[in-house]
């Protein structure tokens, strides 16, 4: 892992709704990591559902990079990694 999103943004990304009525909530995420260290993710789950926090998961993923894997000294793309998204309110 080489890079993580800040604590401003997750505040940034948290779905408003949930944020006004005072309700957290978590996504995990499979990810694929890109050769430059980006990640491409889909949502596999959300608690709870319905309140936008997949879609944040997915924002705030952008901003981790992590070290690609290497073939012959050179990065590919391929590697997996999972991940589970916390949000709540602080």
């Amino acid at each position: 892992l080489l890079q993580r999103p800040t604590g401003a943004d997750y505040a940034r990304y948290y779905p408003a709704r949930a944020r006004d009525m005072g309700i957290d909530g978590s996504a995990s995420l499979d990810c694929w990591v890109n050769t430059d260290g980006t990640l491409n993710c889909r949502v596999t789950s959300e608690e709870p559902i319905g309140w936008g926090f997949g879609a944040a998961a997915l924002q705030i993923s952008r901003h981790f990079r992590m070290r690609p894997q290497t073939e012959n000294g050179q990065p590919t793309a391929g590697g997996r990694y999972r991940l589970r998204i916390p949000l709540r309110i602080e």
